[in-house]
């Protein structure tokens, strides 16, 4: 385009925004809406998971303390079942219930807690043996996780669920809002309302439900409409960017009917085509001996300037405009050329890279990474299969038998941030992969909050169990790899080690490693691997 034309499509784009920056008010105020009315129900949603979480916790716990079904008051290890209490805020009592008599993890109970345990009414779990029923009495509410381990044997974990709804309300929606779980039966096993009073018999209320599709538990959160309208609503310098920002996209719209722009995919395709789109490498190290073990590999899209577009501008585009493959493939075949010949002379070197669950499931996906990784130089046993959260694994049959053909190929698989996505749990049981990661969310908290440091052991234990290597994501302080390796983790990645770096910050660190384990008076062989 002509530096005329140009100024031409200015001139035009201004004009139109300025014609329609009064409607884009109206546009700002429906987007907050809508925001807000997302963020609600993500509330909904993330509280149901941490529910499920504390309740597939207090499952994992119980099967700690009956070894057998013979189990009883009379053999049960009293300390086991103290331990399986311990560190945690949410679960309080654990008590076993044969036909020789109940006992408790601590004899301090309540006999409101005994009345409420004896005249529950459970409610069913798609696990059989399993139920649960809400506990309550004056002051205080909970949950009971019920499992028939025996004709007449059973034990009962009881779970302090106020912690559940703690401070999960923007404070600006807190004096206005009532919410609760609730079991099947309606009954609430946690429950939360302001100490204000608030609601009248005129008040209009907005209501956000979500059902656990693995428990019968359901979130309910009633707002009031006023209050919900005016939140976020605040004319801030974020709305006016917002609001100039969608009378700038009009402009651009309305100018581009008399004028022809390279679109985003086109730029997205020129990208890809001229080598702009690069790989960077974030190192996955040895939490104990800071070992270089591998590295990751990330997307970079470089513009002639030097500057960088952030993957978070990209990468939803190349998936969703079917792009996603090429840009993979483009990324593999730089790497190869870049880091092949590191990975061929150091066994112990994996490249790990993303995939969605479509493309894990596409037809072909096996056999063209097999010939990919042959053409481009990068031995199967090195290649990690990182299967993202961004989508849901539809087809978790499928999803196992690709798994196992990539194994059988060589390759491993590995499961990205574990807990934050789509699949959870069941993706863990399922898939059949080699590595856990544990996402940065949750490696925040170890340090700070007993929940996120419980959740990462029961991550942890449960992925060893089913024969995982787990990996930490997001690492940044020293504190949170002592903590790491207190769970028994012994990799991660993360800025305390390095941020993502090209291919020669890779060869510099590998060499550097292989100069440290070689004796002076070796023959030099830690110089050679740079120039592999």
């Amino acid at each position: 385009m002509t530096v005329q034309r140009k100024l031409r499509f200015a001139a035009f784009v201004l004009c139109f925004t300025g014609l329609f920056v009064a409607g884009l008010f109206v546009a700002h105020r429906a987007f907050v809406a809508s925001w807000n009315e997302k963020q609600l129900r993500q509330l909904a949603t993330d509280t149901i998971a941490r529910t499920e979480l504390a309740i597939d916790s207090a499952t994992m716990k119980m099967s700690d303390v009956i070894v057998n079904r013979g189990t009883s008051c009379a053999t049960v290890e009293r300390m086991a079942m103290t331990r399986a209490l311990y560190g945690s805020s949410i679960m309080k009592n654990m008590r076993l219930e044969t036909e020789n008599g109940v006992c408790w993890s601590y004899e301090e109970k309540k006999q409101a807690l005994e009345q409420s345990i004896a005249t529950a009414q459970q409610n069913r779990t798609k696990s059989p043996g399993y139920s649960l029923s809400s506990l309550r009495f004056p002051g205080w509410k909970g949950l009971g996780v019920r499992w028939q381990y025996g004709e007449n044997e059973n034990i009962v974990e009881v779970l302090a669920t106020s912690g559940l709804l703690f401070a999960i309300l923007p404070a600006e929606l807190r004096d206005s809002a009532l919410i609760q779980l609730t079991l099947a039966d309606g009954t609430s096993f946690a429950s939360y309302s302001p100490q204000k009073k608030w609601l009248t018999d005129g008040t209009k209320l907005t209501m956000f439900e979500e059902k656990s599709t693995q428990y019968p538990i359901a979130f309910s959160l009633k707002v009031d409409q006023a209050a919900l309208a005016r939140w976020n609503q605040a004319l801030s310098p974020q709305t006016i960017a917002i609001t100039l920002a969608f009378g700038l996209g009009f402009g651009i719209l309305a100018a581009r009917g008399m004028f022809r722009n390279t679109s985003i995919l086109d730029e997205l395709d020129t990208a890809l085509s001229g080598g702009r789109i690069q790989p960077y490498f974030q190192p996955i190290f040895d939490l104990e001996d800071r070992k270089l073990l591998g590295f990751e590999m990330l997307a970079r899209w470089i513009k002639p300037d030097g500057s960088m577009i952030p993957p978070l501008a990209f990468i939803p585009l190349a998936e969703s405009s079917g792009r996603i493959e090429r840009l993979t493939t483009e990324l593999l075949k730089q790497a190869g050329a870049q880091l092949g010949g590191l990975l061929q002379a150091q066994n112990h070197l994996k490249l790990t890279f993303n995939v969605t669950p479509d493309q894990y499931l596409a037809d072909g996906f096996v056999d063209n990474l097999i010939l990919d990784a042959t053409r481009f130089n990068l031995p199967h046993r090195a290649l990690v299969v990182e299967v993202t959260e961004r989508q849901v694994i539809t087809d978790k049959a499928r999803a196992a038998t690709v798994t196992a053909n990539l194994i059988d190929a060589g390759l491993r698989v590995a499961i990205d941030d574990a807990g934050t996505g789509h699949n959870g749990l069941s993706a863990i049981h399922a898939l059949g992969a080699n590595y856990l990661k544990i996402d940065k969310f949750f490696v925040d908290g170890i340090t700070l909050d007993r929940k996120s440091s419980e959740l990462v052991e029961m991550l942890a234990s449960l992925a060893t169990k089913f024969g995982m290597i787990v990996v930490a994501e997001g690492i940044e302080t020293e504190e949170q790899i002592a903590a790491l390796l207190q769970m028994g983790i012994r990799e991660g990645q993360g800025f305390v080690y390095s941020r993502p770096v090209p291919a020669a910050a890779i060869l510099a660190m590998a060499t550097k490693d292989a100069a440290a384990a070689t004796p002076k008076r070796g023959t030099g062989r830690a110089s050679l691997l740079l120039s592999a």
